[in-house]
């Protein structure tokens, strides 16, 4: 029976043979989603990420997690769904329509994510309500604004409703 040993080549013993080499492991490259060119690894503002080499005419990035590119996950705008962007005005962090100014919807920030809105229905037009913060603290606002202004105060983070007269 015959065993097959793997044998090295002429070339290969005389490189291995050489004092200075050494042989590391292969460097993995990704491609992008978008137009298939090579992602480079590139420093930002916020630290690391990773890019289109084909920037400006492609776009894509991502985030770098350990050495590895990783697509920042998506929130859609509940109302026209174009994705959400996180925002900070003054000491304040919400997530507002990327859609602005067609579309003024906000959400609430919940340890750097979307907070997931209950529905509460709008009896004014039947769509439905948003916690919003303002300078005199919480108030729910209908997901319409400013087509529909109705507000309902807040407490303990649920709107409080008005008696209907």
């Amino acid at each position: 029976m015959k065993t097959h040993t793997h044998s090295v080549s002429n070339w290969e013993q005389e490189f291995l043979d050489q004092g200075d080499a050494h042989i590391t492991s292969a460097k993995v490259r990704y491609r992008c989603p978008k137009c298939e060119s090579l992602l480079v690894l590139k420093k930002g503002a916020n630290g690391s990420f990773w890019g289109c080499e084909s920037y400006p005419s492609c776009d894509y990035t991502a985030n770098n997690e350990e050495g590895k590119p990783v697509r920042a996950k998506r929130y859609l705008c509940p109302a026209c769904q174009s994705p959400l962007r996180k925002k900070t005005f003054k000491d304040n962090v919400f997530w507002g329509c990327s859609n602005y100014p067609d579309c003024k919807v906000t959400v609430q920030d919940d340890s750097g994510i979307p907070s997931e809105t209950k529905k509460y229905p709008c009896r004014s037009c039947g769509h439905y309500l948003v916690r919003k913060k303002s300078k005199n603290g919480y108030f729910w606002g209908c997901i319409t604004y400013p087509k529909c202004t109705n507000t309902l105060n807040d407490e303990k983070g649920l709107p409080v409703l008005r008696k209907k007269r």
